[in-house]
């Protein structure tokens, strides 16, 4: 990595990282199966009735156990406390609390797991490969469907950046993809403990929250060939900045802004006609909110009216109602 500038990789690194699993995470399940292989009542896999090789996988599970954890959650729970007070024996005993907790997790293992079937399930892990000739982007090319992808901040197993590339990739294959980082302290084992959180982002996600959920309804229009003052009156009377113009059949014909008004007055502009922006962008009740967001995005504009498959005006969305529908989402 010697003479890259920040942020830069090698193409060989970036593809190596683009792996679903790092070189640590292979390593720590490697330290598991020479615990159980080690064990010398493994006999090669073949212990089925005879004695179990529970040891080795005591010892797997209480290496891959304090993967799942994290310093933080580590330090909340168990600290630096011994067994027994304050008393220190200086031997090879179980003395701290958290050494006792890992020998009940091993131990609590070894009557619910096979050996062999942790040997094979995680040398499947550290075979699993999302990329396509090193290429994360190539490897998800091709999906339809809609991601959620999860990360939490103190996951040291599976890193928050690893997420964020296949976000990433998503993202070049123009996917539809949505990113949350879970803020924390339970590491890897949090997607078990954050229920809460868990629970309501997977409930967002899947609702798909539309148009309709969160537009203005029954807001205030203007009529086309009203003047310019009696539509600023409307406006302060109303006390909103955008104003969908009506025909006289109740059709869509144009919009009208604050920053029309103040243009103008400037120029001493009489009627509303001379003003307002005929050419509008419209959404609909039930068209994805991340879809209308885009429309307001890539035209500059702060409103949507929304309208029916009549072109009649029933509602408008503002950047405002989707700030706050963003404000609300986050955990």
């Amino acid at each position: 990595m010697d003479g890259l500038v920040p942020g830069q990789e090698e193409e060989g690194d970036h593809h190596r990282r683009d792996r679903l699993l790092d070189p640590q995470q292979i390593a720590f399940n490697e330290v598991g199966r020479k615990a159980i292989i080690s064990d010398p009542y493994w006999n090669s896999g073949d212990y089925y009735g005879k004695t179990p090789p529970s040891h080795g996988i005591a010892l797997a599970r209480m290496v891959g156990h304090i993967t799942y954890l994290s310093n933080e959650s580590m330090h909340e729970k168990f600290g630096r406390s011994l067994q027994s007070g304050d008393k220190r024996r200086f031997d090879l005993s179980t003395e701290f609390k958290i050494e006792s907790y890992l020998n009940h997790q091993g131990d609590t293992f070894t009557k619910r797991f096979d050996a062999n079937s942790y040997l094979y399930i995680t040398k499947a892990c550290d075979y699993f490969d999302l990329t396509k000739d090193g290429s994360l982007k190539d490897g998800l090319s091709g999906v339809k469907a809609g991601f959620l992808v999860i990360s939490v901040s103190s996951d040291w197993l599976y890193q928050p950046y690893q997420s964020q590339e296949i976000v990433s990739a998503l993202t070049a294959n123009e996917c539809e993809v949505h990113y949350c980082e879970i803020r924390s302290n339970y590491g890897h084992d949090a997607f078990l403990l954050e229920s809460g959180q868990l629970n309501y982002l997977m409930g967002k996600f899947l609702s798909h929250t539309v148009v309709g959920d969160v537009m203005i309804r029954d807001g205030e229009v203007i009529e086309e060939g009203t003047t310019v003052a009696v539509t600023a009156r409307r406006m302060t009377h109303s006390g909103v900045n955008h104003l969908p113009v009506l025909s006289a059949n109740n059709q869509l014909v144009g919009i009208v802004t604050s920053w029309d008004i103040a243009k103008a007055v400037a120029s001493n502009f009489l009627w509303l006609d001379e003003i307002m922006s005929r050419k509008v962008v419209t959404t609909t009740p039930d068209e994805l909110i991340e879809t209308a967001a885009k429309k307001l995005e890539e035209h500059s504009i702060s409103a949507l009216t929304v309208v029916d498959d009549k072109n009649r005006v029933i509602g408008l969305l503002t950047s405002d109602s989707i700030s706050t529908l963003v404000g609300r989402g986050n955990p």
